[in-house]
């Protein structure tokens, strides 16, 4: 009896102490990310070193991770894995301690290759492999994000970068064949609003390209936003944000 009250209040004191003092004894910390754009998410799944010492971590195929993303009714959306084929041998990742390991993937917001509703989704991630001194994975983390509703003006956008020059491309479907961008910092704007007239009028969809002129950043990312003004009070529209990192 005096042994069962022991535990039971051994519990206890691990249940009332602090996260961060837990979170000292994990020596492997496994975590997901979600950042939701306009069409798809940027995941990172991360594993941060805790210990005290550099880890090695050993995986029994060249898959070290998996992971689903569910709607909120629980159904599966997208798994990671299918689709798939791994090689079927030892791979190895070297953390030194107090450093991390980052795999980012992207999931475009369809299944069947059909674009899923907008609304509430989770991100159930695993990790499969197991350090090589003996302690054991697999190892789960969970994050959540929503799924925007999919523009009606703009898709397929793409920005590739050359040289400090920046190209945008992808296609619209905008009333009177025009629509307008701007490109700033956070706080400043480096782009002013600019008019593109593009070859055809909703509810035709047609390719533009952009290109920008040189900018300098000083921290951080870039974003552009494409946008369409309403025909009656002038007010934004539509709007499309893109991040430049």
């Amino acid at each position: 009896m005096k042994a069962i009250l022991y535990i039971l209040f051994s519990f206890s004191l691990f249940l009332c102490a602090p996260l961060s003092t837990r979170a000292e004894n994990i020596p492997l910390i496994f975590s997901v990310e979600a950042f939701p754009g306009e069409e798809g998410v940027d995941i990172q799944l991360i594993l941060y070193n805790n210990s005290s010492r550099d880890m090695d971590i050993t995986f029994r195929t060249s898959q070290m991770f998996d992971y689903t993303i569910k709607n909120k009714a629980g159904n599966v959306m997208y798994r990671y894995s299918v689709g798939k084929s791994f090689l079927q041998a030892f791979q190895t990742i070297h953390i030194s301690k107090g450093g991390t390991k980052v795999w980012k993937e992207r999931w475009d917001y369809t299944k069947s290759g059909k674009r899923v509703r907008k609304g509430d989704y989770t991100i159930e991630a695993m990790l499969l492999g197991e350090d090589m001194s003996g302690f054991n994975t697999p190892f789960r983390a969970v994050a959540s994000f929503t799924v925007p509703e999919e523009n009606p003006s703009f898709r397929g956008v793409k920005v590739r970068e050359v040289k400090g020059r920046y190209t945008v491309s992808g296609q619209a479907r905008v009333s009177n064949g025009s629509f307008y961008y701007s490109v700033e910092d956070g706080h400043r704007t480096l782009v002013s609003e600019t008019f593109l007239k593009v070859n055809k009028e909703a509810p035709h969809w047609t390719t533009f390209s952009i290109i920008l002129p040189e900018m300098k950043k000083i921290n951080g990312s870039l974003f552009l936003s494409l946008y369409e003004r309403d025909a009656g009070d002038g007010k934004i529209i539509h709007p499309y944000l893109i991040t430049i990192p």
